[in-house]
């Protein structure tokens, strides 16, 4: 185990709105997040900066790493240095918050040299953007089109991918 990884994922925009059916769908669209993970041995500890925005709340940062660890047992064993570089403008509709979940869980996952199904990397991701306040239905759509690219379709309630198909390049 290396204790060191690099991710990025892509950003996304809305077609369908899952809040009134928690039914939604959404694109991914060509616009990034990159996050950095260093574990430590501060047990239980995240130290988060987003360095494309320092005054913005780091607390998705924290919340995605604990529930990586935690989904390994492994939150006693290690804490971590999170850094998170980003060409998303927050709170534009482009999910930068869903962005910035998938790129950490999959830094995360890897720096512990672990696995896990892409579907579950989104998921963690979701959770912890309850964790952290900053969804309303979980944006499981968000996610997934910022995960897989091109559009999907979603039951945000069940967490599945009800459709999913590419988009022509232009």
């Amino acid at each position: 185990m290396t204790g060191k990884a690099t991710a990025v994922a892509h950003g996304a925009a809305t077609i369908v709105n899952a809040i009134a059916l928690g039914k939604g769908a959404a694109f991914g669209v060509d616009l990034w997040t990159k996050a950095e993970i260093q574990l430590t041995d501060k047990l239980d500890v995240v130290e988060a900066e987003i360095t494309s925005d320092p005054k913005e709340n780091t607390l998705l940062i924290e919340k995605t790493v604990q529930r990586v660890l935690q989904r390994f047992n492994l939150e006693k064993c290690f804490g971590a240095k999170v850094k998170t570089k980003s060409n998303i403008p927050i709170a534009r509709g482009l999910k930068s918050s869903s962005v910035a979940a998938n790129a950490i869980a999959l830094a995360t996952v890897a720096a512990l040299d672990k696995k896990l199904e892409d579907i579950e990397i989104v998921k963690i991701g979701v959770e912890a953007a309850f964790d952290a306040k900053v969804t309303v239905t979980g944006a499981f759509d968000d996610a997934c089109a910022s995960y897989f690219g091109g559009a999907v379709i979603t039951d945000n309630l069940n967490r599945e991918i009800l459709n999913k198909t590419s988009l022509p390049k232009t």
